[in-house]
């Protein structure tokens, strides 16, 4: 066996598989997770036997640089969008320190921003301080750390405390079977919530079963990895369509059924049915009460035409009169008060709840809030729809001023990076004028429809102010080259607006603003964009000013697209 694994080690003969992390609200990769294989028939050809002989041998630190090195080099060969997740073991960083980590990302021209190292947590670490100087040094040069398999090693909490990584990735125990377990979910609520607070990124990993992925989306788990979204391979792809479930689209979810909780009488685990009875006749709104226990968390319900029908039977009054509630409660539907009203009425519907007198469970991180009614989500979902139409675009449906005000406030609330574009037309005016209204609004209809074909499935919000500006806001890490696609995509369709002679021609002949002849290029999309950060620290209008300028930036630039990162200094006067 020593002579197979310095075979592998001499020849280099590892296989590198990459496996997807994907980002389950835009549908894209957040990175790829990198894992080694030995050759197929070679005995060490699991990873198990691979690193657990090199261990023996004395030999982990130049199997795991060498797996780091032909990682580096996969990854960069695939031209992947995303980041590069490769795992590394605190000790080989301390032994090797942090100088041939980034010489690796020379040498295959990766930069160090496209890194994410995984410190695996199966080892106790003797030299934390050693340990933080270099992955300060790593920090410093834009490398992003993220600790493996929470809760499967050694002191998790304290190293996720002391390391301050950018990336949580939650063991497969807590995924498996969570939406069946409340304990778990209850875990992976409170993780997930730690994580938000700390500005973490929390993964879920070993996802295999649509149930799970469900479930962690509606704890609010946004980065997924997992057997169901995509295996490991060479050329990897995403298997799973995580935009199947309209609930996460930015237009659909600004509204939470934690606002529709009503105040109702909850009843013991002991409480007698002969009480329950009576308090259903001073209560003769309500048609169930929850049974909560003895840390308010909701065990079950008691319906009131199910009581009546057990007590009614024959005989029902003697037999059921002293049973506690807890032999007379259904299973109550539980949702989460932060959860959309499109989310919880998608749940309903899952659950075969189309009765409109039905009642669910809200809950707060698993603790009772109050009961809900499905009449009122259904009323409260119609008129958010209609106001959502109300105040849309009538040329494009797109969703109009109002919405992209709330629409911001919702990005900046979330506090969370996200982008925001605004897209102009160049030479719209002099087109309009001299090719008609019709033509006009033909081109304005071939932008939203490009912007919805490119960018709703990314789950970005588009608006349309009016006339011939439109907005967008999303997350995709992705959202420069998809701006750069949806302005090659305008070009190559805006001549199905344009008369023949004007194709032929290549050009327009109108009138300026000050009345003269003069000659105008084909129209043309200018998109200004920005990318914002919590630590900008501008308000919304001055984040408003910032994108108009952009705007400006992209009608006079070369290419007619102009980008800026915002930082904390770049605030508005």
């Amino acid at each position: 066996m020593e002579s197979e694994l310095e075979c592998i080690l001499g020849k280099r003969q590892l296989q590198i598989l990459l496996q997807p992390i994907v980002d389950c609200q835009q549908h894209v990769p957040l990175g790829y997770e990198a894992l080694a294989r030995g050759p197929d028939q070679s005995p060490l050809h699991l990873p198990s036997s691979l690193f657990a002989l090199a261990k023996e041998q004395g030999r982990q630190h130049e199997l795991e640089l060498l797996c780091l090195d032909l990682a580096m080099q996969h990854f960069c060969s695939q031209h992947l969008p995303g980041r590069l997740f490769a795992n590394l073991s605190p000790s080989v960083l301390l032994a090797v320190g942090h100088q041939p980590l980034l010489a690796l990302c020379r040498q295959h021209g990766l930069a160090p921003a496209s890194l994410v190292l995984e410190l695996t947590e199966y080892e106790r670490i003797d030299a934390l301080p050693a340990l933080l100087i270099e992955l300060a040094a790593l920090k410093q040069a834009g490398v992003a750390i993220a600790i493996d398999d929470l809760g499967s090693g050694h002191s998790g909490l304290l190293l996720w405390s002391a390391l301050r990584p950018e990336f949580i990735k939650l063991d497969i125990h807590f995924t498996s079977g969570l939406d069946q377990d409340l304990t778990k979910r209850q875990f992976v609520t409170t993780l997930h919530d730690l994580a938000c607070q700390l500005g973490c990124t929390l993964i879920s990993e070993g996802v295999e079963r649509e149930a799970e992925l469900k479930a962690l989306r509606q704890i609010g788990v946004r980065y997924c990895q997992g057997y169901l979204l995509g295996r490991p391979s060479k050329r990897p792809t995403i298997l799973f369509d995580t935009r199947r479930d309209p609930a996460f689209s930015p237009q659909l979810s600004g509204n939470r059924v934690g606002k529709l909780a009503q105040s109702v009488p909850t009843l013991t685990p002991e409480m007698r049915a002969e009480e329950i009875l009576a308090l259903f006749k001073q209560s003769p709104q309500f048609g169930c009460f929850p049974v909560l226990d003895s840390q308010q968390r909701p065990l079950g319900i008691v319906r009131r035409q199910s009581l009546l029908a057990r007590l009614a039977d024959r005989f029902g009054y003697s037999l059921y009169a002293k049973a506690p509630a807890n032999k007379l409660m259904d299973t109550p539907i539980l949702v989460e008060a932060n959860q959309s009203l499109i989310e919880v009425s998608q749940h309903l519907v899952d659950s075969n709840s189309d009765e409109m007198e039905a009642w669910f469970v809200i809950c707060q991180q698993g603790t009772y809030v109050g009961m809900g009614r499905v009449r009122e989500l259904m009323r409260r979902l119609t008129h958010y729809k209609l106001q959502v139409a109300r105040h849309a675009n009538p040329l494009t449906l797109l969703p109009g001023n109002v919405p992209i005000q709330q629409a911001m406030t919702r990005a900046m609330q979330r506090a969370r990076p996200f982008w925001l574009a605004y897209c102009d037309l160049n030479h719209f005016k002099p087109f309009n004028d001299v090719c008609g209204y019709d033509r006009g609004d033909q081109m304005i209809k071939l932008v939203a429809r490009l912007l919805r074909k490119v960018f709703e499935a990314q789950g970005a919000f588009i608006g349309h102010l009016g006339g011939d500006d439109f907005i967008l806001i999303g997350e995709s890490p992705q959202w420069e080259s998809l701006l750069c696609e949806v302005q090659q995509a305008f070009r190559s369709l805006r001549t199905e607006c344009y008369r023949q002679q004007d194709i032929e021609r290549g050009h327009i002949v109108a009138l300026d603003r000050d009345g003269q002849e003069r000659t105008f290029d084909l129209v043309d999309l200018a998109i200004g964009a920005i990318s914002w950060h919590p630590e900008c620290g501008m308000t919304q209008s001055q984040l408003s000013e910032q994108l108009t300028q952009a705007k400006k930036q992209a009608k006079a630039a070369e290419g007619h697209l102009w980008y800026e990162t915002l930082r904390p200094s770049c605030i508005c006067a």
